[in-house]
């Protein structure tokens, strides 16, 4: 809801502040479910935009398929359609450069701002919301959009054209967007030659002349083959097309995804985030024998599968593997502006832009695997600034998660702390993370991360 509080909402008059001819033209789409969003639709239109404004997802939906605006201002905290499930749906159809997205949170929905920003959320405002920033927010975004236009409009020659219905490269039937990301669209599609179902993932057009790009795309599709693993996607092929557009073909996976889970529950059990994070720590065991980190370890990246013999566990985007011994932030943005890898989820190391093994991803398993028992993630602002996020996860040491959830078993709670100390030489490897949790919880060890002797197999020793 939007708090329209006069005392810390400051209303400047209107047309002081500065604006181009561009700006006023520029067309807003304001969603909360709180009666108020009228009011805040009549300030912005008394500073030159044109507002329309929902009363929740259904109907937002709905004005985005008749007019699609310039920005959305979205609230976080809404009933049945929340903001982050919108913002979801608006990213499986648009880009953050297309459709810029600035949340609405209250000061106390710090975790969710995490998660709307991991999401591709361009921006937020806390609540009481003041119109200065908003306005100034608001700006910033829309700028951006229109310096990059020249790239929304290479886009649109490109990968925007490649639709559902279409024959890329002659074989591979495009069915269904299935979701978009700074670097490509990923569509559901028919493989017309073999004739099975695949999912294609197409490098945007805008970057396809960038090398960097195209060798994230090859670091993905190398990365997969490379551990033929059951729990990382298979990747079949890298194909570019003769008029340079790129994509990978991937196994199709019909399921959900692990942040899907944590919306729906919030928390989980012992036993089933072991049932998740096992299976991860057996690739990433796997894939760190092989001198690879993935660096982007985090519930979205974690696919839960169903098939005809139950759920598969399945790790997502190896196209930020990279091997061991490199620094992270060599630059500290992608080409598409997205730090590499999520901040919420980055070890102490990476942040500092250090050298890293496989503990990094460790410590993102930590995190992950916190969030799953106590509902919350073990640093959160209290005003929602991920920089300060950032500083917490450098400089303090979270709280225990028994003290947030008592119940947990004192073993468990000693393998989360394990996996998040700060310093790498004292955090386990994958496989060591894995036996401990699943002997802390007295489940039978997987196959891919027994150890080479039966006898460390107990709690503490490995």
């Amino acid at each position: 809801m939007i708090l329209l509080v006069a005392p810390l909402l400051r209303f400047p008059a209107p047309g002081t502040l500065p604006m181009t001819t561009e700006t006023r033209r520029a067309s807003l789409l304001v969603v909360d479910d709180d009666e108020t969003r009228e009011a805040l639709a009549d300030l912005l239109r008394d500073e030159g935009y044109a507002v329309a404004t929902a009363g929740d997802g259904a109907q937002a939906l709905e004005r985005l398929e008749a007019h699609l605006p310039d920005l959305v201002l979205l609230d976080i905290v809404m009933p049945r359609t929340t903001g982050l499930e919108l913002l979801g749906s608006l990213r499986q159809r648009h880009s953050s450069a297309e459709l810029p997205v600035i949340m609405m949170s209250a000061k106390g929905q710090s975790t969710d701002v995490v998660a709307a920003l991991s999401q591709g959320a361009n921006d937020y405002v806390t609540k009481p919301l003041d119109l200065p920033i908003v306005l100034a927010r608001v700006r910033a975004q829309l700028r951006t959009k229109e310096a990059s236009s020249p790239r929304e409009r290479a886009d649109s020659s490109g990968v925007e054209r490649i639709r559902p219905g279409a024959l890329l490269d002659g074989r591979f039937l495009l069915e269904e967007r299935l979701g978009t990301g700074s670097f490509g669209v990923v569509f559901r599609a028919r493989d017309e030659q073999r004739q099975v179902p695949v999912a294609v993932k197409v490098l945007k057009s805008a970057l396809a002349d960038s090398q960097e790009a195209l060798e994230r795309l090859r670091r993905e599709s190398r990365a997969a083959r490379e551990l033929h693993h059951p729990h990382a996607v298979e990747v079949h092929e890298l194909r570019v097309t003769p008029d340079g557009t790129a994509f990978l073909v991937m196994e199709y996976l019909e399921g959900h995804g692990l942040d899907a889970e944590l919306r729906e529950r919030r928390l989980l059990t012992p036993q089933r985030a072991a049932e998740v994070v096992l299976p991860v720590c057996e690739l990433l065991a796997a894939a760190h024998g092989q001198g690879m980190v993935h660096r982007d370890i985090k519930p979205a990246n974690v696919f839960l599968q169903q098939t005809a013999d139950g759920e598969r566990v399945k790790v997502l985007d190896f196209g930020l593997a990279k091997p061991m011994g490199a620094s992270v932030l060599e630059r500290n943005l992608t080409l598409a502006g997205s730090i590499l890898g999520s901040p919420a989820y980055m070890a102490p190391e990476r942040l500092r832009n250090q050298p890293y093994d496989g503990r990094a991803d460790v410590y993102s398993v930590g995190v992950m695997l916190y969030e799953m028992l106590t509902g919350r993630l073990p640093f959160v602002s209290a005003d929602g600034d991920p920089l300060a996020v950032v500083t917490m996860h450098l400089t303090e040491a979270p709280r225990p998660p028994r003290a947030l959830r008592p119940e947990l078993p004192e073993l468990v709670d000693a393998v989360v702390m394990q996996a998040l100390v700060k310093d790498p030489a004292e955090r386990p490897q994958a496989s060591v993370l894995g036996r401990r949790l699943a002997a802390a919880l007295e489940l039978d060890v997987p196959t891919g991360l027994m150890p080479d002797y039966l006898s460390t197999l107990r709690f503490g020793i490995v």
